[in-house]
């Protein structure tokens, strides 16, 4: 539930709830209330009370891994690393691009793996250690740590014996037997391809006849064994859902999961297919079809979600035609998750169609990226700013409507901070009191995942200096006064009472704001075109593009910005933070 396990609600309060099968048929039920109506915080509560559990659930549990089963695991674990290295190292010899730059990679996940197995898990990266490998050591980290890579471990490890019944040590045992065999497996990754190139050599000393010979009486005397059932749950649903449940540990934006979600309803909805192995080519190519025909606005109301197939098309049919088919990139993205599912279904045993190919299916973009958003100009960010948000409102609820008072709330400063930086709306919107710092004397937003919104990808993460106008209309003095009466969030007024996002009324009230300001004009207008006016201005005031992606929070463009890049310092960025004209 909320994505935190073991977390419920009774009533209006939320409580902790674990239940435990004994080795006999007795259930332990375990309960509390966790004494809170707020579910950020009855999620923290209940994520703390989880991992403290783990040592009762032990003693209750009284379960282990015998040593056979333990030898078992690891040779299996070794096992299959072993494959998945000789395959790299198959695709390194034979079709690699920068086989220096593989050989780079294989060499830090050889160091990671090491580390872990020699430090721990939890044991942080240190000063001396190389980038790439501090890299590899972050994303196994946090693979090892996630609840889903766990089940995934379980799962597997009953397969293999026929244990249904695994206690929380023995879940431990079996993460760091798979270290092990991780670190042993890749302690060897250099010898992957001695096998191969030891058979080689022995054949090259026959001569051609005998080699004939050899290759007539090769062919297999039995078939394989037919692969077991899947024990997984087929449906694309249930798929999508494990999927999202694993990305969710590995710290993928809310919205992204979300999209993937709607994905899989949409599927079912369009297609009529529930189970993800009858998917057939075809029945992809009619999903396109049929996105180009519902209406752009699905998904945006419940209702969509309990209509049938029948009901939004006849609904499409009575819309206007530039209302009707989703975008080419909407598209494209469905088509991504269609064939990411595939794949992940086949990752977990599940007999999925070899011949499907959804990515075969993508459309072609006739639209430019750079003109897909319209970014603002000064002149309009002027006029958007002389709005009575920042001059004066009627009230704090009616801040759009002239008046006497300005209310300096997250609607007050989020727009003024986006059109000084240029960050996402919700890394603006859910930023925290404890992520104004100060770096080397230099005020800075810190934008980080936290406990109140997750951040699109690493390069995401970053530090940027706060613009001198944003300190001299008071915005320190509001984070001090945030800080003071310990509020978790810096603007509270734009958190949603019922979901706890905050960038969705944000997105409203701004959608309001520029059409008050602009009208028609500011029809392709949205918050997210500040962040193309910041990126535009930067470049006109001649921003070096490295800087100017560090500010922004883009990825680099090659491997080895993304990999050895090291951000730009505060105080070379602030001079170009404070190249932007400030149009309030």
């Amino acid at each position: 539930m909320y994505g935190q396990a073991h977390l419920a609600r009774r009533g209006n309060t939320y409580q902790w709830r674990r239940r435990i099968c004994r080795q006999s048929t007795k259930i332990v039920d375990l309960k509390l209330s966790l004494g809170t109506t707020d579910l950020r915080v009855a999620t923290i509560i209940a994520r703390r009370t989880s991992a403290e559990s783990d040592t009762i659930v032990d003693e209750i549990m009284e379960d282990s891994i015998t040593p056979d089963e333990a030898r078992a695991w690891l040779a299996e674990v070794i096992r299959r690393e072993r494959a998945k290295i000789e395959t790299l190292q198959m695709l390194r010899r034979f079709d690699a691009s920068d086989p220096n730059n593989d050989a780079r990679h294989d060499a830090a996940t050889q160091q990671a793996w090491a580390h872990v197995a020699r430090a721990g898990l939890q044991a942080q990266a240190s000063a001396e250690m190389d980038t790439l490998v501090a890299s590899q050591l972050d994303l196994i980290r946090r693979d090892l740590t996630s609840d889903a890579r766990r089940r995934i471990v379980a799962q597997e490890f009953q397969e293999l014996t026929g244990r249904d019944n695994l206690s929380g040590m023995g879940l431990v045992k079996l993460m760091s037997l798979l270290i092990s065999g991780k670190r042993a497996a890749w302690a060897a990754g250099e010898a992957a391809l001695t096998p191969l190139d030891d058979l080689a050599d022995t054949l090259a000393q026959q001569t051609p006849s005998a080699l004939l010979g050899e290759a007539a009486q090769t062919a297999p005397s039995a078939s394989p064994a037919p692969k077991p059932e899947p024990t997984l749950d087929p449906a694309i649903t249930a798929v999508v859902a494990r999927m999202v449940a694993m990305k969710r540990e590995e710290g993928v934006e809310p919205k992204t999961l979300r999209q993937y979600q709607s994905f899989a309803e949409l599927f079912t909805l369009l297609t009529g297919l529930t189970d993800i192995r009858g998917i057939r080519q075809p029945d992809a190519t009619a999903f396109r079809a049929a996105l180009a025909k519902i209406p752009k606005s699905w998904g945006k109301s419940p209702a969509d979600r309990r209509a049938t197939r029948e009901e939004v098309l006849a609904r499409a049919a009575t819309l206007p035609r530039d209302k009707v088919g989703l975008s080419t990139g909407t598209i494209n993205r469905h088509l991504e998750h269609l064939g990411q599912a595939v794949a992940w279904a086949a990752d977990e045993g599940i007999a999925v169609d070899a011949r499907l190919n959804p990515s075969k299916l993508r459309r072609k973009e006739t639209t430019r990226a750079n003109a897909k958003r319209d970014a603002f100009t000064l002149p309009q960010l002027e006029r958007l700013f002389q709005s009575p948000v920042w001059t004066g409102s009627e009230s704090e609820y009616f801040q759009t409507r002239p008046g006497r008072t300005i209310y300096r709330n997250g609607t007050f400063w989020c727009p003024l901070i986006g059109a000084l930086t240029g960050a996402r709306r919700e890394e603006i919107a859910g930023l925290a009191p404890s992520d104004i710092i100060e770096v080397d004397g230099i005020p800075c937003f810190s934008i980080e995942d936290s406990d109140l919104r997750r951040v699109k990808n690493l390069s995401s993460k970053r530090v940027v200096p706060i613009h001198s106008r944003l300190i001299e209309m008071g915005f320190l003095d509001h984070a001090a006064q945030m800080r003071k009466t310990a509020q978790p969030d810096l603007f509270p007024d734009l958190r949603e009472p019922k979901s706890g996002q905050h960038g969705r009324k944000l997105g409203r009230r701004m959608r309001q704001i520029v059409d008050d300001a602009l009208g028609a004009e500011g029809a392709g207008l949205s918050f997210h075109s500040l962040r193309h006016y910041v990126q535009n201005a930067l470049e006109q005031a001649g921003i070096e593009d490295k800087i100017t992606r560090d500010i922004i929070g883009h990825e680099g463009r090659d491997i080895h910005e993304k990999v050895y890049h090291k951000p730009t310092p505060p105080r070379i960025m602030r001079a170009a933070i404070e190249a932007l004209p400030a149009p309030f």
